[in-house]
């Protein structure tokens, strides 16, 4: 009976010391198997990142590559014998509309890029008396805002980042085309930095410029130094896709002219899409061109917006 109990007793201790082995074992191999998985999905995550890239220049090189922005904004209110107004009669009414658009083409030796932005804004009050039988002009005859911006740049690549580049540029406004407005025409260098990017540098520009009606300034030319710097981006901010348009345009003349013909102008266009590349924009442009007045110039728009890109 000892016996018996003794031996049952060594089979228990030998059996625990085997299961014991056998988990540690297991552990082990699963730690291994783990290892070996998250280095395998960080190659995963490396060759896709690899293939955006390389669809990314398939794309860029297969043929024309183009985008759209577009802002729309209005609103409307009115007030009909509401006496706790100021203007119980009163009433208002504004509209904004702002696209920006590009198309580009590129070779591995050659690019070809073209942008075209236009912001035009209108806006009406109207505080007469609705009983007196004074009429208050459309919402269309009083635009607030004007501006059509065109330009064109042709590029032969030296290097995969820099290019001897020509560049046509018409800046003006929609309702008042060329009064005022300028056009330039230059030769020069482009820098392509990152993706989505073009920094022109143009020191042989000739600058044409009309001047407003009604104004002492005289149509004038001039040469001088152009430089202008386009970008396009999009990224995610809380699962929101935001597209992120912008340009920075400047000239300085080698000449005195008066008023200066010494120009910058910094226009921006966000869009933040909610569905299917409908969402919300904003847009604002900064300029400051003595030729057209002594005092800065400034636009600012919200709306709905549609973004495409392809």
């Amino acid at each position: 009976m000892r016996k018996s109990i003794f031996i049952f007793t060594l089979c228990l201790l030998f059996g625990a010391t085997g299961f014991a082995q056998t988990l540690e074992e297991l552990k082990a191999t699963q730690a291994a198997k783990t290892a070996m998985q998250t280095a395998k999905e960080g190659e995963l995550e490396a060759l896709k990142a690899e293939i955006a890239t390389l669809q990314t220049q398939i794309n860029r090189l297969s043929g024309w590559r183009k985008g759209l922005t577009g802002i729309l904004g209005f609103d409307l209110s009115s007030n009909d014998n509401w006496v706790g107004s100021p203007n119980p009669n009163a009433s208002s009414s504004s509209l904004n509309v702002g696209i920006t658009g590009f198309l580009n083409k590129e070779t591995a030796k050659t690019f070809w890029n073209n942008a075209l932005t236009i912001d035009k804004q209108w806006a009406d009050i109207d505080l007469s008396d609705a009983d007196t039988g004074v009429e208050d002009d459309g919402l269309f005859d009083n635009a607030v805002a004007d501006l059509l911006n065109v330009s064109s740049l042709a590029g032969y690549k030296l290097t995969d980042k820099f290019a001897l580049s020509a560049q046509g540029e018409l800046n003006t406004s929609v309702e008042n085309f060329l009064s005022p407005g300028t056009f330039d025409l230059g030769l020069g260098a482009t820098w392509l930095p990152i993706e989505n990017m073009t920094v022109v540098v143009h020191p042989f520009n000739y600058r044409y410029a009309w001047a407003a009606d009604g104004t002492t300034a005289e149509s004038t030319g001039s040469i001088g130094a152009k430089v202008r710097v386009d970008y396009f981006r999009t990224f995610d901010v809380a699962g929101k896709q935001i597209a992120w348009t912008t340009y920075l345009s400047g000239f300085a003349p080698y000449q005195e002219n008066d008023p200066s013909l010494l120009e910058y102008t910094w226009n921006n266009k966000f869009a933040f899409n909610v569905w299917n590349g409908i969402g919300v924009g904003i847009s604002y442009v900064f300029r400051n061109a003595e030729f057209e007045s002594p005092d800065a110039q400034q636009q600012f728009g919200v709306g709905l917006t549609y973004n495409f890109i392809k």
